[in-house]
């Protein structure tokens, strides 16, 4: 009698340790869907760091940029601002980001003549604007940053073209600024240049040899 009960009770056990195991896989299994679920959004957070920001053209050639390489590149920072024609001064910050000649060294070497082509996209609306080579030199107007009414230029010069990323430490506000825009900076002090001149939700240039 004692062994048939010992019998039943091994069967038991048995059948136990089975139900258990059984429960602990059915249990794992979803944890490792979600576990290969999110290494799929982490590879997909990882491609969003290979997105291409600006493209550069000339003649035949073309270099695309990402932001990381922007951000490896020889950058500025400095103050700048601008005065818009109602008439008021607006945009002071502190702005980042790479000289635009740089932008043109690298693609087009040593060229000492030539006007460059900023396109934008804002929200599906293809534009642009021209800027000649003293422009890209940083050789602009420079205004009164105090007295918003005064419509002559006080200077000429003393500012970088920039292709601008950051202001004030912080990523451009996509949705103002667009991911990328022209600013005219001075490291040292703040110049005010003609609003006209920045442009902003900016995606690519093209080098116009002159």
């Amino acid at each position: 009698m004692a062994e048939n009960n010992n019998k039943i009770i091994t069967i038991i056990l048995v059948l136990l340790i089975s139900l258990a195991a059984l429960t602990i896989l059915y249990v794992n299994l979803p944890q490792e869907s979600t576990k290969e679920n999110n290494n799929t959004e982490e590879e997909g957070d990882e491609q969003t760091d290979d997105e291409v920001y600006f493209t550069v053209y000339y003649d035949d050639e073309q270099t695309e940029y990402t932001l990381d390489d922007l951000e490896s590149m020889d950058t500025i920072t400095g103050l700048g601002g601008y005065r818009t024609s109602y008439p008021m001064i607006k945009g002071q910050a502190m702005y980042t980001g790479v000289p635009i000649t740089k932008l043109v060294e690298l693609l087009a070497g040593d060229i000492t003549n030539y006007s460059i082509i900023v396109y934008s996209d804002e929200e599906g609306e293809i534009d642009s604007i021209t800027y000649e080579f003293n422009e890209t030199q940083g050789i602009i107007d420079i205004y009164n940053s105090t007295n918003a009414s005064d419509e002559t230029p006080i200077s000429t010069g003393g500012v970088t073209m920039i292709l601008c990323y950051e202001k004030d430490g912080e990523y451009l506000d996509e949705t103002s600024d667009g991911k990328l825009k022209i600013a005219f900076v001075n490291e040292d002090e703040e110049l005010i240049t003609k609003s006209g001149l920045w442009w902003k939700f900016v995606y690519s240039i093209e080098i116009i040899e002159e």
